[in-house]
């Protein structure tokens, strides 16, 4: 029991630390997009997860006027726009990003799908992924797997939201692991 303890405490503070070199990361002279992935709406508007990933993908796009953007994300209704949709009119309206900036993949459910159906929208090219520090690992993983040449440019999660996200992306991870290819 003991073993069993020790082995899984080591596994998340490992993951937590890798989790953590996301916040690390820049954009590079090579890379010339960035790819924001959605997070789910509440009604027309951005969750705060979700306007977190804006608001540095704004930033970066104000540091780097080289760059274009995708934003990803589907989740689209007969009443509701697809979360990448409201993602470009948040970019534009409340960030100031020029819309000839911003490219728009909204047929996407899941993280793989984000990747898979944006990957035709940036080609060969390296790519920032724009993501919740949680989340970095297992978009990394799935990026490689799709071949993408890429880095991950992570958000700091609020400490209060942290611990909830990062369990579910273990069961997560397990998921894209086995069945996401």
């Amino acid at each position: 029991m003991i073993i069993v303890f020790t082995t899984v405490t080591l596994y998340m503070i490992g993951m937590h630390l890798k989790m953590n070199q996301s916040l690390k990361h820049r954009v590079t002279p090579e890379i010339n997009c960035l790819l924001i992935l959605g997070s789910c709406l509440k009604d027309q508007h951005v969750s705060p997860t979700l306007r977190a990933r804006l608001e540095l993908g704004a930033t970066l796009l104000r540091e780097n006027p080289h760059l274009h953007v995708i934003v990803t994300g589907g989740k689209g209704t007969a009443q509701l726009p697809a979360e990448a949709q409201v993602m470009k009119r948040v970019l534009i309206e409340d960030y100031g990003i020029e819309e000839n900036r911003i490219l728009v993949e909204d047929r996407s459910t899941n993280t793989f799908e984000n990747l898979f159906f944006s990957q035709s929208l940036f080609g060969k090219h390296q790519v920032a992924i724009v993501t919740n520090e949680f989340h970095s690992v297992r978009t990394s993983l799935l990026a490689r797997r799709l071949g993408i040449s890429h880095i991950i440019i992570g958000v700091a999660t609020p400490a209060n939201k942290r611990l909830k996200w990062e369990l579910r992306e273990h069961l997560a991870l397990l998921k894209s692991w086995v069945v996401d290819r």
